[in-house]
């Protein structure tokens, strides 16, 4: 007995379709990223740029990778003091200890306490901001 076979090949119509698919697919593709060429500065650019948003500055993040070595997770101490007196610093008390080894009433700082308006953070130079937010951190973990 032979079998019976119910295979058929595409019609002439069914291929069509897809090729002309493929092509409308394609032809949309390429527009669309030459389209965003242009929107992003490419060739024939009308000066638009993407609006990029900052990322708001993370004080834990800052006090993880500048000041946990010496002053400890909870800012309880180690090699450094505890900083938990530091949440009751006024924010021009506090900057001035983190960017110039300054505490309040004049003192002065060991000079182990890095002075972080010549050595930034992460390289790159401290702002108020950052201090800000290292000391918003400090306060909550009272």
């Amino acid at each position: 007995m032979s079998e019976i076979s119910n295979e058929r090949g595409f019609s002439g119509r069914e291929i069509t379709a897809a090729v002309v698919f493929a092509v409308l697919a394609g032809v949309i593709a390429s527009t669309s990223y030459f389209a965003g060429v242009n929107m992003s500065g490419g060739a024939g650019a009308d000066g638009m740029t993407a609006a990029v948003a900052e990322a708001p500055v993370n004080g834990q993040s800052l006090y993880v990778s500048n000041c946990v070595g010496c002053h400890g997770a909870e800012a309880v101490g180690g090699i450094g003091p505890t900083l938990l007196d530091t949440a009751a610093w006024s924010a021009a008390d506090f900057n001035g200890a983190v960017l110039h080894g300054q505490a309040p009433g004049g003192r002065t700082l060991a000079p182990v306490m890095p002075r972080f308006a010549e050595s930034g953070f992460g390289g790159e130079t401290a702002t108020d901001e950052q201090v800000e937010a290292i000391h918003s951190y400090v306060k909550s973990l009272q």
